[in-house]
């Protein structure tokens, strides 16, 4: 099987490829190295990986790329919801025009199957009690969700009357070893005040809740999508709901430390409460979660 990775050289990416080279699969990278180093994937390169240095938006350089390709994964993005404040045009001309090009050449090459990566950001602000199904209003509250949102709707439009299929993943709250700092999650940010002995720092008053889902049950629910033979959106999360402030609890217990935690404004675009459903990812994909929250901290903080 071959397997084009967009975005191959990033966090999910290396991982990603990483696991497919393992398992088999002819895997080649469409990236720009805006958010990455070429030395970085030198290793995959030397086991038969293709690297295809370019640009999403660049037609020819994605018609380059997706030749004689069966599945295609998307995991090119502007990621960060504060950059997307900043400056949203650029969020838009690549989250959305980057994924219309992305779409209209993997018609034109017949590639059989797209894996769009999503985030749980297109559904805005969740609710205290419930989790978010795949069924619930999309209200994006940052540039960034709105970008997701529309990225979604273009492949719907594009994809929903042919034969390629296409599977939509929704990630929630993404942590593991390698998140770069620029895009860094909280959990990463909070490991590096724990290494520094410095206090953690919590956005506002810390009820806020996030459901934090292992970089391994990624690439595990993106191996799914491969072998999922319809079209579909899932959520992919642990299903677990934490606050802020038990996480900062957690990381400072099991670090072994006695660390202060420091209140700070709450910022522009955050999401108050954000957990998922998996239930359909669980029934359609064979998704399951595999790494609790707390194991996957102590690896971290071993590393």
């Amino acid at each position: 099987m071959n397997i084009l990775v967009t975005g191959g050289a990033g966090f999910i990416g290396k991982y990603l490829v990483k696991y497919l080279v393992e398992n088999g699969k002819n895997v080649s990278i469409l990236d720009n190295f805006s958010n990455s180093d070429k030395k970085s994937i030198s290793s995959f390169e030397n086991k038969g990986v293709k690297v295809f240095e370019g640009d999403i938006t660049n037609f020819d350089n994605v018609l380059n790329a997706t030749k004689d390709q069966d599945v295609v994964i998307h995991l090119a993005a502007k990621i960060s919801v504060i950059e997307s404040i900043k400056n949203p045009s650029e969020t838009f001309q690549i989250n959305v025009d980057g994924t219309k090009n992305i779409l209209t050449i993997c018609k034109k090459n017949n590639v059989k199957k797209l894996i769009i990566a999503s985030s749980a950001a297109v559904y805005g602000e969740g609710d205290k009690e419930n989790k978010i199904t795949e069924e619930d209003k999309i209200n994006p509250l940052s540039p960034y969700g709105e970008s997701k949102m529309k990225m979604e709707e273009e492949v719907i439009k594009n994809y929903s009357d042919i034969k390629t299929k296409y599977v939509i993943l929704r990630f929630f709250n993404i942590y593991g070893i390698g998140q770069t700092s620029e895009y860094a999650g909280v959990i990463t940010k909070f490991l590096e005040k724990i290494k520094k002995n410095q206090p953690l720092s919590i956005s506002g008053d810390g009820t806020q809740i996030r459901d934090f889902v292992s970089i391994y049950d990624i690439i595990c629910s993106i191996n799914n999508a491969i072998e999922h033979n319809k079209n579909g959106i899932f959520n992919i999360a642990s299903g677990n709901g934490i606050t802020i402030n038990e996480l900062a609890r957690l990381m400072i217990s099991l670090s072994g430390k006695k660390l202060d935690i420091q209140n700070v404004p709450f910022k522009q675009g955050e999401i108050k409460y954000s957990q998922a459903s998996i239930l359909l990812a669980k029934e359609k994909l064979g998704y399951i979660s595999k790494i609790n929250l707390k194991e996957g901290i102590k690896k971290l903080l071993k590393n």
